[in-house]
């Protein structure tokens, strides 16, 4: 049981630590957002109106959306949840994708509390946006997992004196004595 606590705890770090990664897709999926504060009260079905389907497999049926939307006179902004797709998405499904949501945000903000503040040297020399957390082989150059993703998909080699990049590593700065 330990060992598979260690790769959660190893796995939600990785996930929370990529720049890529933003924990409310996770939350948006769920309905949650800046609007609303959970899953809507009452899905009803509303007959749809078929779809043309223009050159690919998007079915046609369109899932049941949540009548506090569907039953306003206004203009309100219709949002994405996975509570309205009842016929595709059991409960249990719904109920692990909110086990994880109320994990991953409690290991993220856990996360916030533990880290120090970022100094410029620390940041991606790249984009300047994300920490340091890549270190490329076989020259030692680093920049941020995102940074070196992107570039690698239409280069190999290193940003800064132009080697073939044989391997990226994982980085974490060394303590501070």
């Amino acid at each position: 049981m330990a060992a598979v606590m260690k790769r959660i705890s190893r796995a939600s770090s990785v996930l929370l630590s990529d720049p890529c990664f933003q924990l409310h897709s996770i939350q948006h999926l769920l309905g949650e957002g800046a609007d609303s504060s959970g899953p809507p009260a009452a899905v009803t079905a509303i007959p749809a109106a078929p779809r043309p389907v223009v050159g690919s497999l998007v079915s046609a049926v369109a899932p049941v959306i949540p009548a506090a939307a569907a039953n306003t006179g206004t203009s309100e902004r219709k949002h994405f949840s996975l509570h309205a797709y009842t016929d595709y998405i059991s409960e249990d499904e719904k109920q692990k994708v909110e086990l994880m949501l109320a994990f991953l945000t409690e290991e993220s903000k856990e996360a916030a509390a533990s880290t120090a503040p970022t100094s410029e040297e620390d940041l991606c020399p790249i984009c300047y946006a994300h920490s340091i957390s890549a270190i490329f082989k076989p020259c030692s150059h680093k920049s941020c997992k995102a940074c070196i993703n992107q570039h690698l998909m239409n280069n190999k080699d290193c940003f800064f004196c132009k080697a073939t990049i044989t391997g990226v590593e994982d980085y974490s700065k060394p303590a501070a004595c």
